[in-house]
């Protein structure tokens, strides 16, 4: 669901040590990786579900931490998580189902059922399974995703094809930056809005959505959460476009060093815009109190202005995310944010602009620091 990463200063430097702590295998990195002798680390995924044209939104995440150390391993934060989520309107919070898995019930495999031996590459296309039992499972295969949970009287299902990459040859938000050492927190987007079908079914309410709708597909792993951070991601189906970004802040040993990730994507006018720490800068106003935060992404070449807003009501439940010693509550989200983006290409008379485009039902998660003190999670 989130976020990353780095400066320029910090960036550049680790480069200059030219080290990659991969092992590499053949896989996307949206495959599962190797999990170290000792933690901190986690990895999770994330898939959220827009069905445009009856307004509604859906999720699923999964995950393990390991903890920090043997001790935070007794602490009463589970170290396994699923959970699937339902937008339940315009002024109220989510329907959340959260589940713990035994990590014994659990079991994430590749190609086919083989057991994970290597770190994933970039170029190859993913191939792996995550089940936890008796509750369902999540498959990832060259050709597309399916997915069939059932928990506490709810089954989410779902059958989704190939993935509207990020970038060609398994390029993601961070772009070379993955590559550098050290860095505490990874993410991948590895589709941005797959068509498919989808079922929700209440069993005991009787319940029943379902429909075509778009997937978008991403990835996290490192050590836990940063300290601070905002995501957000939407599509606009009758405009053919989509986004995803993190703002936030990210603990490199003690310090905070701020760090931005966002792409904008306009597929009928063939605009490609990925802004990171090493090509942009961001300012920013961030308003967890009135769900409300603004961003404009500066680069040599382009300039993005983001207004996002969502009802506070919609943010009255805090969520679940991984820290050093287990998952903890420690966001907020919104499915019904509007996000008005305006894009400008700098010219020789100035900026110019050349996109406009509106994402209603777009998702905004406040996390951290960024959460209203007052907010469900204190």
């Amino acid at each position: 669901m989130v976020l990353i990463q780095y400066n320029y200063v910090i960036t550049a430097w680790l480069l200059l040590l030219n080290f990659s702590p991969y092992a590499v295998t053949f896989a996307n990195q949206y495959d599962p990786h190797v999990y170290p002798s000792k933690g901190p680390f986690f990895e999770g995924w994330y898939a959220r579900i827009i069905d445009t044209e009856n307004s509604r939104s859906f999720g699923v995440l999964f995950g393990r931490v390991l903890p920090a150390s043997p001790t935070s391993s007794t602490s009463s934060l589970s170290t396994t998580y699923l959970s699937f989520v339902r937008s339940k309107g315009v002024n109220q919070s989510m329907e959340v189902i959260d589940i713990f898995p035994d990590e014994e019930n659990i079991s994430v495999t590749v190609r086919g059922g083989s057991q994970i031996t290597g770190d994933p590459d970039d170029p190859s296309p993913p191939y792996f399974e995550w089940v936890a039992r008796p509750y369902g499972y999540f498959n990832v295969t060259p050709n597309g995703t399916v997915f069939d949970f059932e928990a506490q009287g709810i089954r989410f299902s779902g059958s989704f094809g190939k993935p509207v990459a990020w970038g060609p040859n398994g390029e993601g938000p961070e772009g070379w930056l993955k590559d550098i050492p050290f860095v505490p927190l990874h993410w991948f987007v590895y589709s941005l809005a797959t068509s498919g079908n989808y079922t929700w079914v209440n069993q005991e309410s009787s319940e029943n959505f379902q429909g075509q709708a778009t997937v978008h597909q991403e990835k996290n792993w490192g050590d836990s959460f940063p300290p601070s951070w905002i995501w957000t991601q939407g599509v606009n189906e009758k405009q053919n476009t989509a986004y995803a970004g993190s703002f936030g802040v990210v603990n490199f040993g003690p310090v905070g060093v701020p760090a931005h990730l966002y792409g904008y994507r306009n597929f009928k006018k063939n605009i490609t815009l990925n802004f990171r720490p090493d090509n942009s800068y961001v300012t920013k106003s961030i308003y967890g109190c009135y769900g409300k935060v603004a961003f404009t992404i500066t680069s040599l070449t382009h300039k993005i202005e983001l207004n996002i807003v969502t009802p506070t009501s919609t943010l009255d439940k805090c969520l679940l995310g991984p820290t050093v010693k287990g998952f903890a509550p420690i966001c907020v989200e919104s499915y019904v944010a509007s996000t008005e983006t305006t894009v400008y290409k700098l010219g020789g008379s100035g900026y110019t602009k050349i996109d406009y485009s509106v994402f209603e039902n777009a998702a905004l998660e406040f996390g951290g620091g960024y959460i209203c003190p007052s907010g469900p999670c204190e």
